[in-house]
């Protein structure tokens, strides 16, 4: 039997271990992908420290997989907007499976906070269905309830384009992509994001898309900063060169004294909550996206900063297939942008170095190559 291979985290804290497993044969509707690329995301970090209680060890990382189908069952398979899929199309697919059958599901309408859900590379170890679970390995096999989306049909394929890079659209981009349907922001918004990383390049793009007047944004690593002036940002702020009295006093002045219509949290700290809600304009939002796991209690003033605001506070834990499809589109009108993001390509077997290099910040995005 042909076979596979995965980096496979068997211990917190440990090296990944490169596996090999039998390539399996889709039958009822699953689908076998060839893995072109997939990114390595902060919350990588988190499960490989023991930090997202999801884990279940041992088990295959990633969930920015995208890749090409090998093998499929049945002819009838389709993507979500019924186009028929066939081996060597480009696709990709949501992380999360939710049930479909729950209140939150049916009534709700908000599949990503299903409580049943599960995600790629997040839920299940290698002895839980589909077993090749995570987009750290050659392959990947998707359920039957798996959301598709077909990016390129197999006759639009060019052999010679570098498809990895579109891992990025799989996390940052959707993710972001719900962040700003949660905001509601209008063309002449001012905004604020907290966190130059891929979600916040992806957040100065969106913003773009959106109209805004303002786009601030704050970090602590210089050659982000600058991808993100690049990106379109009307402002860039160095946390380290600065003290937050005169970070407030740059917002204000950017934001011609009234503060910012959204502030959009990417930094993943409390004392980035804790400032960044006192950037806000009356009427502002607040969106934390960055918070991946327990960082303990912040401390905020609720009557100056939320109710004399007349502020709205709102959490992003994930997004959806709509959120994808919208991260693709925006993937696709700033392709040339969004490359320059991905700083390293790096093969799959050196899972231990990518990650470690993220976590350094040597890496904007980092993806791993089978």
């Amino acid at each position: 039997m042909d076979k596979v291979h995965a980096m496979v985290l068997k211990s917190f804290n440990e090296p990944f271990e490169c596996m090999e497993f039998d390539k399996p044969v889709p039958k009822n509707d699953e689908v076998l992908v060839k893995i072109a690329g997939c990114g390595i995301c902060g919350s990588d970090i988190h499960i490989w420290k023991g930090e997202d209680k999801r884990a279940h060890l041992p088990m295959i990382l990633g969930h920015e997989g995208v890749g090409f189908i090998e093998s499929l069952s049945g002819s009838s398979k389709q993507d979500i907007f019924g186009n028929a899929l066939q081996e060597g199309d480009l696709i990709v697919w949501n992380r999360g499976v939710s049930c479909k059958k729950c209140y939150t599901c049916l009534i709700k309408r908000q599949n990503y906070l299903c409580p049943g859900r599960w995600s790629y590379g997040f839920s299940k170890s290698i002895h839980d269905y589909p077993y090749l679970n995570g987009s750290y390995s050659s392959h990947i096999l998707l359920t039957p309830e798996t959301e598709i989306i077909r990016v390129k049909p197999l006759e639009n394929i060019d052999p010679n384009e570098d498809y990895s890079v579109y891992a990025s659209l799989c996390c940052a981009g959707t993710t972001t992509a719900c962040v700003f349907e949660q905001a509601r922001l209008q063309s002449g918004d001012q905004v604020v994001i907290q966190g130059p990383g891929p979600l916040g390049i992806y957040a100065v793009l969106f913003a773009r898309e959106c109209g805004a007047k303002s786009i601030i944004v704050i970090g602590g690593t210089e050659n982000r900063l600058n991808l993100c002036l690049e990106a379109g940002a009307t402002h860039i702020i160095n946390r380290k060169n600065t003290s937050f009295e005169q970070r407030r006093a740059l917002v204000t002045e950017a934001t011609e004294g009234r503060g910012a219509d959204a502030v959009l949290e990417f930094a993943g700290t409390s004392s980035a909550v804790e400032e960044g809600i006192q950037y806000l304009a009356y009427g502002g939002a607040y969106i934390s996206a960055g918070i991946a796991v327990d960082v303990g209690q912040v401390s905020i003033n609720w009557f100056r900063d939320v109710g004399r605001r007349n502020a709205r506070i709102q959490g992003v834990w994930v997004g959806d297939s709509k959120n994808t499809w919208q991260a693709l589109e925006v993937f696709t009108r700033y392709k040339p942008m969004l490359e320059k993001m991905v700083t390293h390509k790096i093969p799959l077997e050196k899972a231990n170095d990518a990650l470690m290099m993220v976590e350094r910040k040597e890496a904007i995005k980092a993806v791993l190559i089978p």
